[in-house]
């Protein structure tokens, strides 16, 4: 294409179209002007120049149409500071200011730089969706070892609580052990308080003497020794049960007991009638079922047959009642043991163990009622409440091999309650191995 000579830049005739950019920013853009009047070339035609344009920056081309650099050669009049050094007349001195070079343009579709990281502190999504299940977790097991903690506490607490106020009395004979474990539980027929209880058990009588044997072999045990058996204290010849605990308290009960059975005695329980009383209302008051009426006039109990929820004194007197009951001191030793496993059944139910406030009534309760041998630990009465649950559930409570409920030996001792001196050795050694089934204890006279 031959421009006119008169052509000059900001006339009003119209450019030639530059040519379309290149496709890869890597190749070289090239950009054609024409020449300034005055220049002149080699060809006779007008001058051109030819840039080319690498990353941003703008160098000569020899390599377009052929031209030399020497064709391209701009006039020494062009200045490209300002349109006025272009107008004919005007004369300035060239100045050609260093061009500073432009940011590259990527191609569409290529990444020529990295993404900027994320802020510090802020995760990136893919890690924080990984660390949840993370928080859950431990937010789990920080709830959970607060938990344990706090059962482990109050258990302190409770404990702490019952060793301080419980009463401790001179028991065990030190007699050499046997297998299995034994308590020996005394129900005191003392009508003082419970402190007076538990201070001074001299001058008392046993109203309820029960044997608890859990076996090596696991099986728990529970014999109710009617306090009229006839049988041999110690240093005081024979006389009932009862009189052994009246003339020589806790320690006498125990060995006139291990004389009896062959039974190393290793822990000492008692309680007082005040005590069963408390207990059962320390745990909200307990449901007893007999299947008999009655109507005692020595206790003052009116009973329906059937089902009934009672509080603590009713409890108390339902234990004690024996002279509306036909099989005597026999069936005061079942309703005994009745208000026992029905006080455990209430006591290990979640209706107590999960309630703070029963649970402070109870420990205290049991406490103030409860006298120990001086080597027992609350441990050792858990285990004690957990054997009578065990006897219980399995049926294995009873009585020993009973001859006559009415033998009268003389001698001024009275009416006495004489085991079956046949059967007994065999009863004994199976409670002590841990073989006797419920129709063993049941009783037969």
């Amino acid at each position: 294409m031959t421009l006119p000579p008169s052509f000059s830049p900001g006339s009003s005739q119209p450019r030639p179209a530059p040519e379309d950019p290149p496709k890869n920013p890597q190749q070289a853009s090239q950009v054609t002007y024409p020449a300034f009047p005055g220049s002149s070339s080699a060809a006779g035609r007008p001058d051109l120049r030819t840039a080319v344009v690498v990353g941003g920056s703008t160098t000569p081309s020899t390599q377009r149409q052929g031209l030399s650099y020497a064709d391209l050669a701009l006039p020494a009049a062009y200045a490209p500071g300002s349109a006025a050094s272009h107008r004919p007349g005007t004369s300035s001195t060239p100045s050609t200011p260093p061009a500073k070079p432009a940011s590259p343009r990527p191609a569409p579709g290529l990444v020529t730089s990295p993404k900027s990281p994320p802020p510090a502190g802020r995760p990136r999504s893919g890690v924080a969706t990984r660390s949840w299940p993370k928080r859950i977790l431990i937010t789990i097991l920080t709830l959970l070892l607060a938990l344990v903690l706090a059962i482990v506490f109050w258990g302190l607490f409770l404990n702490n609580r019952v060793n301080t106020n419980i009463g401790r009395a001179d028991a065990l004979s030190g007699a050499a052990d046997t297998p299995g474990t034994t308590w020996l539980i005394a129900g005191s027929d003392s009508r003082e308080g419970t402190a007076e209880a538990n201070s001074g058990v001299e001058g008392q009588r046993s109203d309820t003497i029960l044997l608890l044997h859990q076996a090596t072999n696991g099986t728990a045990i529970l014999v109710s020794l009617p306090r009229d058996t006839y049988v041999e204290i110690p240093g005081h010849g024979r006389n009932k049960l009862n009189a052994a605990f009246s003339e020589g308290g806790p320690a006498l009960l125990v060995s006139t007991v291990e004389g009896l059975t062959g039974l190393t005695i290793d822990h000492y329980v008692q309680i007082g009638f005040n005590g069963v009383s408390q207990v059962v209302d320390g745990v909200g008051g307990i449901n007893l079922c007999w299947d008999q009426t009655f109507s005692d006039r020595m206790s003052g109990l009116s009973w329906q047959a059937g089902c009934h929820d009672v509080d603590g004194p009713t409890a108390l007197l339902f234990a004690r009642m024996r002279y509306s009951d036909p099989l005597g001191d026999i069936g005061r030793t079942q309703r005994q043991r009745l208000v026992i496993s029905s006080t455990l059944k209430k006591a290990l139910s979640p209706e107590v163990l999960i309630n703070p406030a029963r649970q402070v009534a109870l420990a205290d309760a049991g406490a103030a009622a409860l006298t120990v041998d001086r080597s027992a630990q609350t441990i050792d009465i858990a285990r004690l409440a957990l054997a009578l649950r065990k006897a219980g559930d399995g049926g294995l409570q009873g009585v020993p091999p009973i001859a006559s409920l009415g033998y009268n030996p003389g001698g001024g001792v009275g009416s006495t309650v004489k085991l079956d001196e046949n059967r007994t050795p065999a009863f004994w050694e199976g409670l002590r191995n841990g073989t006797l089934t419920p129709a063993d204890l049941t009783p037969q006279f």
